[in-house]
């Protein structure tokens, strides 16, 4: 059984220190947080011990820590825990600039520890069934269009608030989700060309990013902060020659092989949330990967990357829409 650490007290704190107790492949031994009524009140709902402060906590014996902090904190917390010896999952973002992103990955692998990163809907089953359809020989995929709106950034009547002091700009509280999930699908990306405003909230909220692959694939993000929850707030779809692959929210998947043939339909509503959102998959993969050696899907690199597509996207913003290569970044 794995020893784990949830680092911050907060939803996403709760959220996978539930999904710990209910795979049963490891168990919440400690809960940081500075705070110690916050510490002491989660802790205890797992019979787990609180801590308060880092150094103390980098002393123990942990497999893996969950780094379930701001987002402009995840860099410094886990270098921290990774110098010390233990395993690392964070949060997406892994950090808000490249070189914190690098950091974590050159303390991994100077620790020789694993580094896990938050992108959870690579394990969704709606976009796993997106992947193994766009993936197959005869699927050529020439586009992506992707729609991504918050409805509301205040977070009212969501546990999806956002903490603009340390959120790090609007492209990193759920874009960058679909910026990992364009190359998921697609490929590596070659360029981006994005323009942005500021409509309803005090930072940048309304996006709009072309995409263009290296494959000579095209695609589009429109994304904003202030749609409301109209359904639906999260769409993808893949052309192909006469293809189509389409996604709306986590919840239907559909299909089209091609003209004149049955349209293929999966439905996910049903699912308990942690499982819906991938959550609970990814946890088993990367236990599996700790245990086994196993690569994994979300590891350093993968949220390395996805923090360069953010920063391509901000570097093309501050030159009023040129197009910026990702691999300058």
């Amino acid at each position: 059984m794995l020893k784990a650490a949830i680092i911050g007290s907060g939803a996403m704190g709760r959220i996978h220190g539930g999904i710990i107790g209910s795979a049963g492949r490891a168990e919440v031994k400690y809960v940081f947080d500075t705070v110690a009524e916050r510490a002491e009140k989660l802790a205890a709902e797992w019979g787990a011990e609180p801590v308060t402060d880092l150094d103390a906590l980098c002393s123990k014996e942990i497999d893996l820590a969950f780094v379930c902090v701001p987002n402009k904190l995840h860099a410094q917390v886990a270098v921290r825990l990774l110098s010390a010896g233990i395993n690392v999952f964070s949060e997406k973002p892994m950090a808000t600039s490249v070189r914190d992103a690098q950091a974590m990955v050159d303390a991994a692998k100077a620790a020789g520890k694993r580094l896990f990163v938050g992108h959870n809907r690579r394990f969704a089953p709606v976009y796993l069934a997106a992947k193994q359809s766009v993936s197959q020989q005869t699927y050529h995929p020439h586009n992506i269009n992707i729609i991504q709106n918050d409805g509301d950034m205040g977070g009212e009547g969501s546990i999806w608030a956002a903490d603009f002091q340390n959120l790090g700009g609007f492209l990193y509280d759920t874009t960058i989700h679909f910026l990992d999930m364009a190359e998921y699908l697609m490929g590596e990306l070659e360029s981006v060309a994005a323009l942005s405003k500021s409509a309803c909230y005090p930072v940048d909220d309304d996006f709009v990013i072309q995409l263009k692959f290296k494959s000579g694939g095209l695609g589009a993000i429109t994304t904003c902060g202030h749609a409301s929850w109209i359904f639906p707030f999260e769409r993808v779809q893949v052309v192909g020659d006469h293809q189509s692959v389409i996604t709306e929210e986590l919840d239907s998947y559909r299909y089209c092989p091609g003209l004149s043939k049955v349209i293929e339909a999966n439905e996910y509503t049903k699912l308990p949330f942690e499982k819906k959102w991938g959550y609970y998959a990814m946890h088993l993969h990367m236990y599996d990967a700790l245990e086994k050696g196993l690569p994994a899907l979300n590891d350093g690199l993968v949220g390395l990357r996805a923090v360069k597509l953010v920063e391509a996207c901000h570097c093309s913003i501050a030159q009023n829409g040129a197009a910026c290569r990702v691999d300058s970044i």
